[in-house]
């Protein structure tokens, strides 16, 4: 990849990767919705599990089916399970989760191959300059599914790491997307560039606003953080900056509404062109 001696400049000095994961409960996930949707589709591990009788008696052919493939399960009170997630609304059921598996850039690059392959598919990718709000980010996420992306790409520190909390303001978008982590997103949003793709940065300082641009090929969204917006080195090499056209008398959105609204916008091009 060009650019290797780079430093990434999408943050300050680089800290410990847990700072911004919203949660001092990080590990553990609860609630029926969140832990079978995520022990169901299987790409995120579990390291053990627990449940009080009611919730068991639902889900004993699930709970039964992890505990022979080697997952710790025990069956505990309700006092135990909130003690154990810190919240009372844990509906019966909690689980231990274990590092969250980040797909790799040389995974997502076979991904875009294949893309291009099916004459039906556009490539649509998001990344995430230094996203530090665990909710925000889980909304960000979610309207990525709802968009049908193919990958999120996040910055390896100044960024909330996908935990339990994010999963669950997710909606559980996070077992259902590819969320590639890097270690330098100037070098990645290159990378990118040099595969097909533009840039396109959302951006409340620039006049051009979403309505007027063309976005029909593939593109790479980038979202930038709450407090800073996108870095100037990664605005400095997108093809297009965007604005959302704001009618009242507030002047911006959060990440994850203009997310959502910029994402949507990009697939109404790519759908038009298509049909």
């Amino acid at each position: 990849m060009r650019h290797k001696s780079r430093t990434d400049q999408s943050g300050p000095k680089r800290k410990k990767r847990n700072d911004f994961s919203g949660n001092h409960q990080r590990g553990w996930m609860w609630g029926h919705h969140a832990v079978i949707e995520t022990l169901a589709t299987g790409t995120w591990p579990a390291i053990e599990l627990y449940a009080n009788q009611k919730a068991f008696d639902e889900f004993s052919d699930l709970i039964t089916a992890k505990q022979q493939a080697g997952i710790r399960f025990e069956l505990v009170n309700s006092d135990r399970l909130e003690q154990l997630c810190g919240s009372s609304e844990h509906q019966g059921l909690v689980a231990r989760m274990g590092a969250f598996p980040y797909q790799t850039l040389e995974s997502l690059t076979i991904q875009l191959d294949r893309s291009e392959s099916d004459s039906a598919a556009v490539p649509l990718v998001v990344i995430c300059d230094r996203l530090q709000d665990a909710f925000n980010f889980g909304a960000v996420l979610r309207c990525c599914d709802g968009a049908n992306v193919l990958a999120v790409i996040v910055g390896d520190h100044s960024q909330a790491e996908v935990t339990p909390h994010v999963a669950r303001s997710s909606s559980g978008a996070v077992n259902h997307l590819t969320i590639v982590q890097v270690a330098d997103l100037i070098a990645t949003s290159l990378a990118l560039k040099e595969l097909g793709l533009q840039l396109v940065a959302a951006d409340a300082n620039t006049k051009t606003n979403v309505w007027s641009a063309k976005l029909t090929g593939p593109t790479a969204l980038i979202i930038g953080s709450e407090a800073h917006g996108i870095c100037e080195p990664l605005l400095e090499i997108c093809d297009q900056r965007l604005c959302i056209p704001m009618q009242g008398k507030v002047t911006s959105l959060n990440a994850a509404v203009a997310a959502g609204i910029l994402l949507y916008e990009i697939r109404r091009q790519q759908f038009s062109l298509r049909n």
